[in-house]
């Protein structure tokens, strides 16, 4: 694939939650798995991701407590190569809130 280009909260503004696009298991056709995420900036604004149109959003993420917290982390979870298997790459993320 190739990396779209960035995008940022306004100036001040952080990322506070998020949610996932996922694709289910297909069978023997290609899957994707996680294929699109939005977030939303602490000003209320949401940032639409340019990822795939494949699958489900899911739902928001609790945000990041308002005022106090903001996301500074985070943690994927990816399918180990399957070695002739489909390999789906991304499959959950979980973002941690610091004050």
């Amino acid at each position: 694939g190739a990396w779209s280009l960035p995008m940022t909260c306004a100036p001040g503004y952080y990322v506070v939650a998020f949610r996932l696009r996922v694709e289910p298991p297909r069978g023997l056709w290609d899957d994707t798995a996680a294929n699109n995420m939005d977030v939303t900036c602490s000003d209320g604004s949401v940032l639409e991701g340019l990822g795939g149109l494949a699958g489900t959003w899911g739902n928001w993420s609790v945000p990041c407590p308002q005022g106090r917290g903001r996301v500074c982390g985070l943690r994927t979870r990816l399918e180990p190569p399957q070695r002739g298997g489909d390999d789906t790459g991304l499959n959950d993320l979980h973002l941690f809130c610091c004050a």
